[in-house]
Formats: C-alpha cells, structure tokens, sequence
C-alpha cells in the first residue's frame, strides 16, 4: 500500500513543477523573452514551451 501512495505523491509533486514551469513560461514570454531562451532555461523542449504558451498565461485546473 505504501508503493501505491509513494507512486501517487510522487505524480503530484510532478504535475506541480510542470504547472509552475508553464506559468513561469507565460510570464516570461509576457516580457518578452524569446521562446528559445524560455526554453533553455526551463530545461524543456522549445515545441513544449511555445505549446504552453499558445495555451494561455494559467494552466487549466
């Protein structure tokens, strides 16, 4: 039972630093930054980052 919660905490805290990396990209490219920097910075794919932000500046909850 243990593994099972273990598994299911660990999602969470994933999907957490995946919705704190899309709002800091749509921040970012609010300012201005190009994509490809935000990209580099948030060490994700530059397709990734251009996909969040045509998606608005807040992830869907």
């Amino acid at each position: 039972m243990c593994d099972i919660t273990d598994r299911i905490e660990q999602r969470g805290r994933e999907a957490g630093r995946i919705e704190a990396k899309h709002e800091s990209a749509c921040s970012l490219a609010e300012m201005g930054m190009p994509v490809e920097q935000i990209a580099r910075a948030l060490k994700e794919s530059v397709s990734l980052v251009q996909e969040w932000i045509s998606e608005g500046a807040a992830p869907a909850k």
